[in-house]
């Protein structure tokens, strides 16, 4: 149901919808309905209709799983959190805003910038009076021209967990030599189109 609240910060707009509730007693009633078990398939009909997957998470990875039954070969597939990152594009947007925050000076600012998170009342004041005097290049730095940067972010952390999904079930482009080879192609020929 549609809550009648749309919100905007100039950029995006968000529309708020409401889904409606589920009582305990319908979630119950579903699940006594099936009546299936793990008797009801066979080792032959498991392997022939379903493709298993067992998956972990680790520190390193997002995911590491293991597909197949197959005890002696099967498919191990991983998405590391350096490769999600690059997938939400927050690695390439954070270089490319650190380079522009070096050519405006902004750097310098930010990292002599005292704590603010202090008890002394003479530490907190030298936190304002930095920031104060130097509020109007923050704010001509960190304008609105941000707003499209955090878009592009935004919809990356929303494309990078279909794509992980994607590497997880089909292999993606980092698991299929001819999908991976096909990209190299592409980039090659577009890039003797611009030299030409």
């Amino acid at each position: 149901l549609f809550g009648n609240i749309v919100k905007s910060d100039g950029f995006c707009i968000d529309f708020i919808f409401y889904r409606r509730a589920v009582d305990e007693n319908e979630d119950e009633a579903l699940i006594r309905n099936h009546d299936l078990g793990v008797n009801d398939f066979s080792m032959e009909e498991f392997a022939q209709l379903y493709r298993p997957s067992f998956l972990d998470s680790g520190r390193k990875t997002v995911y590491t799983a293991a597909m197949g039954l197959d005890q002696n070969q099967h498919e191990i597939r991983r998405c590391t959190t350096k490769e999600y990152y690059h997938l939400t594009g927050s690695t390439v947007y954070a270089k490319k805003l650190q380079q522009e925050k070096d050519a405006a000076g902004i750097t310098a600012i930010e990292s002599a910038t005292p704590i603010s998170k202090t008890a002394r009342n003479i530490s907190f004041l030298r936190f304002a009076d930095h920031l104060l005097s130097n509020m109007d290049r923050l704010f001509a730095f960190y304008g609105f021209r941000t707003a499209k940067h955090r878009f592009n972010l935004y919809q990356g952390k929303q494309r990078a967990p279909e794509m992980m999904v994607n590497m997880l079930l089909n292999g993606g482009a980092k698991y299929n030599r001819k999908i991976r080879f096909k990209k190299k192609n592409k980039k090659g020929k577009r890039r003797n189109k611009k030299k030409k």
